[in-house]
C-alpha cells in the first residue's frame, strides 16, 4: 500500500511540475505550428478508400486519419482509446479485456464487423472473427491510422461491414536511429519499448506488466460477487527488412497473457494468446506507366483459455483456439486518360488447427467425473478458402468532380459466391467545400463460433447460416476555412439476415440464427476543428443514431455520442491538453436492473513536449473525475455490466537517438 501511495505521489509532483519547467524551457519552433488547417488538410493523404493516395477531403466516403503527432495530442497510450475520438464509433469494455468498436449500431460482442490492416495484412482471432486494439498493439510501433466509416466489401471483402482500420506500423528512416520509451501508472503499470530505425532495417519490442484497472466490488456476468487476480502482461517484436528496392519482409509477434473477467466467483480464469505474422509486401513502377502492389501472408494465431477452481486451486477447464490463415493479393494501377483503374485477386485461407476443451469442474455442478472433453466446433481442423477478384475505376469527369465505381466478387467455400459494389461522387465546386455522395454493399460472413458451435445438454440442430448483408447510402459535406473545417454525413442503412444469439427451444444452450426482419438505421456524424490561434487547437465531434423501422431501442448502443478535445503550446516545446467523451444512456435486455447504464462522460487532463533534444514526455490523468461507469456487456442471457477503467496517473520518458 506504501508503494501505491509513493508512485501517486511522485506522479502528481511530476504532473505539477511538468508545466513550470514548461514556462521556463527554451522557446524552439515547429515548423508545421505556423499552418493553417487547410494548408494542414492539403498536405493530408488517405490511401484506404480507393486504394490512392487521395487528398484526404477528396476521398470517398467518410475517413478519418490519425498520425504520430496525433497520439500526443489527443492524450491516448492505448489505439482504441484514440478511436472514441471518431465520431460513429462507439466502444464497450468485454469481459475478457478487449474493447468492442461499434460503428454506426452494428454491435455485435466481438470485433467482427470490421476489417483490421496491419500493413495491409487482415489481422482477426479466426475462431470469434474478432481483433483487439488495445495494449496488445502498441502506439509506439504505429505511423498511420486510417478508419473508413460504412461499407467497404467492394473493396476489402467479408466483414468490411461497417468500415476498416487500416495500420501503418513506422516507416524506415533516412538516419540509422535508437528510440526508448518508459511509462509508469498506477495499476502496478510498467511498460517499456525499444526501436532501432534505418533505411532498410527496423527492430521495435515493448513489454508491458500491469494490473487491469478495475475497482474492487465489481460483479461477475452472471450478477455475483467476484474478486478475481488482474495481473496481464503483453509483450511485442516487429522486425522490418528491405533487402531490395520496392520489397519490405516483416515478422510481427505478439504474446499476451491477461486474466478474464467476471465469471463466478468460484473460479479464476485466464486467456493466453499469442500470433505470428509473417508477410512480404513488393511495390514497383508509377500509376502514369503501371503500378504493381503485391501483399503475402501467413498468420499463425493460438489461444488457450482457461480456468483454475480457486478452493482448491486446480484446473477446472480448459480450451484451445489455435488456427492459421494465409493469403495473397496482388493490384494493378494504370490511368488511362481521366480515368484510374484499379484491379486485383485475392486469396484467403484459413484453417482451425486445434480447438479441444476439457471441463473438470462446473460453477453449477462442481466437480465432474468423469470430466467432459470435446471440441468446440462441429466440424474440428476445418478449413475454408475465398477467391475474389476486384475493379474499380476513379473517374475525373471534370477537375471538380470525380466519380468511383467499384466491384468484389468472392467466392466463398462454406458461403457461396456474392457481389458488392460501390458509387461514390466527391463534387469540389470550390477550395472551401466539398460535396460526397456515396452508395454501397457488404456482407459479413458467420464465425467459426457462430456456424460450427457445438452446442451441450441440447439435441436441438440449428439452421445453418447465411452471411449478414447491409446497404448503405451517405451524404457527406466539407466546409473549409483557413482556420477551422467543419465535416458533416447522413447516412441510411439498412441490415438483412442479422446474426443474433438466442436460446434453444428447451434452454439448454443458446445458438445463433438469421433474423427474417430488416433492420434499419438513421445516422449524423458531425466534426469541428478549430484553430483559434498558433498555440490553440479544438476538436469537437457528435454523432446521433436512431433506429428507422419503429420505437424498438438497440440495445448497448447510445443514440448520442459526443467527444471534444482541445491543446494549447504553453511554449513551442511543451503542450497542455484536455479531452472529454460523453455517452447517452444505453438500453439493455438482461434481468438485472441494478446495471441499468445512464450517461456518462470520461474526461483527460495530459501534457506533453521535449526536456532536451533527445528527451521527450508525456503524462495524464485518464478518467479524471473517476467516473464509476458500466459497459452492458454485448451477452446472451443473464449477464453483468462490465466498468471502464478507474482514474489512472501516469507518466512517460522518450529518448530519441541519431546514431
Amino acid at each position: 500500500m506504501a508503494c501505491g501511495y509513493t508512485l501517486r505521489g511522485s506522479l502528481l509532483a511530476l504532473l505539477i511540475l511538468s508545466p513550470l519547467y514548461a514556462l521556463a524551457a527554451a522557446e524552439e519552433e515547429v515548423d508545421l505550428a505556423a499552418m493553417s488547417l487547410k494548408e494542414l488538410m492539403s498536405l493530408e493523404v488517405f490511401t484506404s478508400a480507393s486504394l490512392l493516395p487521395t487528398q484526404i477531403s477528396r476521398a470517398p466516403g467518410s475517413v478519418y486519419t490519425f498520425d504520430r503527432s496525433d497520439f500526443a495530442r489527443f492524450g491516448v497510450r492505448r489505439l482504441d482509446d484514440l478511436l472514441t475520438f471518431v465520431p460513429g464509433l462507439q466502444l464497450n469494455q468485454y469481459r475478457k479485456r478487449h474493447r468492442s468498436i461499434w460503428a454506426r449500431g452494428m454491435l455485435d460482442r466481438y470485433n467482427d464487423k470490421m476489417v483490421l490492416m496491419i500493413d495491409g495484412v487482415r489481422i482477426r482471432h479466426l475462431y470469434y472473427g474478432h481483433f483487439s486494439l488495445g495494449d496488445n498493439l502498441p502506439l509506439e510501433a504505429i505511423e498511420k491510422v486510417e478508419v473508413i466509416l460504412g461499407p467497404a466489401s467492394s473493396l476489402y471483402g467479408a466483414n468490411a461491414f461497417s468500415g476498416i482500420v487500416s495500420i501503418s506500423t513506422r516507416e524506415f528512416s533516412s538516419d540509422e536511429s535508437l528510440s526508448a520509451t518508459l511509462e509508469t501508472a498506477n495499476n502496478d503499470r510498467g511498460k517499456g519499448t525499444l526501436l532501432y530505425n534505418s533505411d532498410n532495417f527496423q527492430a521495435f519490442g515493448s513489454y508491458l506488466q500491469q494490473d487491469a484497472p478495475f475497482r474492487e466490488g465489481r460483479k461477475s456476468f452472471i450478477g455475483g460477487d467476484t474478486d478475481q487476480p488482474l495481473g496481464e502482461e503483453f509483450a511485442n517484436l516487429l522486425i522490418k527488412g528491405s533487402p531490395i528496392d520496392g520489397l519490405t519482409l516483416s515478422m510481427n509477434y505478439a504474446q499476451e497473457e491477461t486474466p478474464f473477467l467476471f465469471i463466478p466467483d468460484t473460479q479464476d480464469a485466464y486467456v493466453d494468446a499469442e500470433s505470428l505474422v509473417l508477410s512480404a509486401n513488393y511495390e514497383q513502377g508509377s500509376i502514369e506507366t503501371g503500378r504493381i502492389e503485391s501483399t503475402f501472408y501467413y498468420h499463425l494465431d493460438n489461444a488457450r483459455e482457461y480456468e483454475v477452481e480457486n478452493l482448491g486451486n486446480t484446473l477446472g477447464y480448459e480450451e484451445y483456439q489455435d488456427a492459421w490463415m494465409a493469403g495473397g493479393k496482388v493490384t494493378g494501377f494504370k490511368r488511362l486518360g481521366q480515368h484510374v483503374v484499379a484491379a486485383g485477386i485475392s486469396w484467403e485461407h484459413e484453417s482451425a488447427e486445434n480447438t479441444r476443451y476439457q471441463r473438470n469442474y462446473h460453477f453449477a455442478a462442481g466437480y465432474l467425473t468423469p470430466p467432459e472433453t470435446g471440441d468446440l466446433l462441429s466440424s474440428p481442423g476445418i478449413s475454408n478458402d475465398d477467391y475474389a477478384f476486384y475493379l474499380q475505376d476513379v473517374w475525373s469527369l471534370a477537375p471538380e468532380l470525380d466519380l468511383t465505381l467499384g466491384a468484389r466478387y468472392d467466392e466463398f467455400e462454406e458461403f457461396g459466391g456474392h457481389w458488392n459494389q460501390r458509387a461514390a461522387l466527391v463534387y469540389t465546386p470550390e477550395n472551401s467545400q466539398t460535396w460526397k455522395l456515396q452508395y454501397g454493399t457488404a456482407i459479413r460472413t458467420p464465425t467459426l463460433r457462430e456456424y460450427l458451435k457445438v452446442l451441450e445438454g441440447t439435441t436441438f440442430v440449428p439452421p445453418p447460416l447465411e452471411p449478414e448483408e447491409i446497404e448503405q447510402i451517405e451524404l457527406g459535406y466539407l466546409y473549409q476555412w483557413d482556420n477551422a473545417n467543419l465535416n458533416l454525413s447522413l447516412y441510411r442503412s439498412e441490415l438483412t439476415n442479422f446474426i443474433i444469439e438466442m436460446p434453444t427451444p428447451d434452454d439448454a444452450d443458446e445458438f445463433f440464427a438469421n433474423t427474417d426482419m430488416k433492420v434499419r438505421f438513421n445516422g449524423m456524424e458531425a466534426l469541428l476543428n478549430v484553430k483559434p490561434s498558433e498555440r490553440l487547437n479544438l476538436r469537437a465531434g457528435l454523432a446521433y443514431l436512431e433506429r428507422a423501422d419503429g420505437d424498438q431501442a438497440t440495445p448497448y448502443v447510445s443514440s448520442w455520442t459526443g467527444s471534444l478535445q482541445m491543446d494549447y503550446r504553453v511554449r513551442p516545446a511543451h503542450t497542455l491538453g484536455f479531452s472529454l467523451v460523453y455517452n447517452q444512456a444505453r438500453d439493455d435486455w438482461n434481468s438485472f436492473s441494478e446495471d441499468d447504464e445512464g450517461s456518462f462522460y470520461i474526461a483527460n487532463l495530459y501534457g506533453f513536449g521535449r526536456l532536451a533534444p533527445d528527451w521527450s514526455y508525456s503524462y495524464g490523468i485518464d478518467n479524471l473525475f473517476d467516473r464509476r461507469v458500466y459497459d452492458p456487456a454485448a451477452d446472451f442471457g443473464n449477464k453483468y455490466s462490465n466498468e471502464r477503467s478507474e482514474r489512472e496517473i501516469w507518466l512517460r520518458l522518450t529518448w530519441d537517438m541519431t546514431l
